[in-house]
């Protein structure tokens, strides 16, 4: 019986240490959460293999190894110049490591850790450039790219008001349109254009000297206190054990740029008192002017939608089978694709590949021409496929016996649908088409991704700006209600007016 006891408690205690080994083996669940960008050569950009490379990711990784998280337990987020904010105070990020400049409106709203590097705002041209010498010549006509959001594109609004600013979500955006002859020069830190250079040799230059300072921290949230004060002394740490500049020559060494000296920590967490900031006083006009560009993009793109929308709807119900195969093909294929990649599309697949700008090259105003013109563009393009569907169900409330009343009495297919269907139609579908105009009004939100200066783009312009987030939406929400709200009552109004009585 003892004998047997005892290889009992062998045997469970063999069972606990395989146990412990096989977790041991199978690893910890722990993980970070660490956002950057994934486009910018030399400092953080995502490979094809799904790996991450450049300073930034060096640097991001050093810390989150001093925090006690391995390489493979990191979680990469991609996070855009103008979601930084927003990513930290939700929660979605541990901590950003992307390009991100300290100042003390965005202190107001997160916390800074560092800077782990100084740099400044300079140019970058194409390399057979000669009459653009610093940002003095841009304001002679010249084409200035940069990002939505960001530090460097609202320093250049402030400036330099003369120059041509088109503005997109990333700067590889930036640099293709540099590419490919759209605009004369791309704005933003020396860091990234180096690395943008460096990945293009000989095709662009930078040109004339950094006319700012700035000094790229790790952002994350402000209660994070002890996090900061471990990600500042990891900081250090990477300096003085030779790993800042490894890193730095690594990845930007063959840009042509040498290691600056590392920065200081900043000590200020909560950076100067800004002063209360009178958002009506100072954003008042430019609110006024984004709603009026909103509602003038709705209105046109109502124009374009409803005409092409008529002529989508004549074509599906016509007895020619091409044209209704065409008008079917048109429906199901722009209804599928999301209207971004419609107004993505219209900028740089028409205005920079085929050169289709719709404004006149040499105009001052150009640019906000051309965007605003290809947006109502591809609005109407996108609206049309819901316009068509709404009409052809008004049609098909129409009795089938009056459409072939008007065929018996001669009329041709097109007499048949001006005169009998679709005026009837039109009545029977008012209430919907007023629900396709009040999507189209709040749709118009996504020509702010080609740089059109409309109210979601002057939202994210005031949202980095200011601390006053609430405030901000708030004002923008209303706007919108303001616009869509009455346009439902006219439309009830309106089809309960004209209904048609049978």
């Amino acid at each position: 019986m003892r004998i047997l006891f005892r290889r009992l408690v062998t045997l469970a205690l063999l069972g606990i240490v395989a146990v412990a080994v096989l977790a041991g083996c199978g690893g910890s669940d722990k993980k970070v959460t660490i956002g950057t960008k994934f486009d910018q050569p030399g400092l953080a950009v995502k490979k094809p293999d799904g790996s991450m490379a450049g300073f930034d990711v060096d640097v991001a990784t050093y810390v989150a190894g001093k925090l006690g998280y391995k390489p493979d337990e990191i979680d990469w987020k991609e996070s855009t110049s103008g979601q930084r904010e927003t990513l930290i105070q939700n929660g979605q990020v541990d901590y950003i490591v992307a390009t991100y400049s300290i100042t003390d409106a965005r202190k107001q709203k997160v916390a800074f850790a560092g800077p782990y590097l100084d740099t400044g705002q300079s140019l970058m041209v194409r390399a057979d450039n000669t009459d653009i010498t610093g940002p003095e010549s841009l304001e002679n006509g010249k084409k200035l790219c940069s990002v939505s959001g960001s530090t460097p594109a609202q320093r250049i609004k402030d400036k330099y008001p003369g120059v041509q600013l088109q503005q997109y979500d990333t700067y590889s955006a930036c640099i293709e349109a540099l590419r490919n002859g759209a605009i004369d020069a791309v704005s933003t830190d020396e860091v990234i254009l180096a690395g943008f250079g460096a990945q293009s040799p000989g095709a662009f230059k930078i040109i004339g000297k950094p006319f700012s300072v700035e000094h790229y921290g790790i952002g994350l949230r402000r209660e994070n206190l002890e996090m900061r004060a471990k990600i500042n002394e990891a900081i250090v740490e990477m300096q003085r054990d030779g790993s800042w500049k490894a890193a730095f020559d690594r990845n930007l060494g063959a840009a042509g740029i040498s290691a600056p000296p590392p920065p200081p920590l900043d000590t200020d967490i909560t950076g100067a008192a800004t002063e209360r900031v009178d958002i009506m006083g100072k954003y008042g006009g430019l609110i006024v002017k984004a709603f009026w560009t909103t509602i003038k993009l709705t209105a046109l793109s109502a124009v374009g939608a409803l005409l092409l929308g008529t002529a989508l709807a004549a074509m599906r119900l016509s007895p020619v089978p091409i044209l209704n195969r065409l008008g079917t093909i048109y429906v199901n294929v722009v209804r599928n694709t999301p209207l971004t990649l419609i107004i993505l599309f219209c900028s740089f697949g028409l205005a920079q590949t085929l050169g289709i700008t719709l404004a006149d090259p040499k105009s001052p105003t150009s640019i906000a021409d051309s965007n605003f013109r290809l947006a109502v563009l591809g609005l109407s393009v996108y609206t049309a496929a819901f316009v068509c569907e709404t009409i052809r169900a008004g049609v098909n409330t129409v009795p089938l016996g009056q459409a072939e009343a008007a065929r018996s009495l001669g009329l041709s297919f097109g007499q048949n649908l001006g005169v009998v269907l679709l005026p009837q139609a039109f009545r029977a579908v008012i209430i919907p088409l007023g629900s396709v105009l009040i999507a189209l009004t709040k749709n118009t939100t996504i020509a702010s991704a080609i740089g059109v200066a409309e109210a979601a783009l002057l939202m994210k312009e005031m949202i980095e700006n200011t601390a006053a987030l609430l405030v901000v939406g708030g004002i923008f929400a209303l706007g919108f209600m303001l616009l869509t709200l009455p346009l439902g009552l006219l439309f009830g109004w309106l089809g309960k007016k004209w209904a048609v009585v049978r």
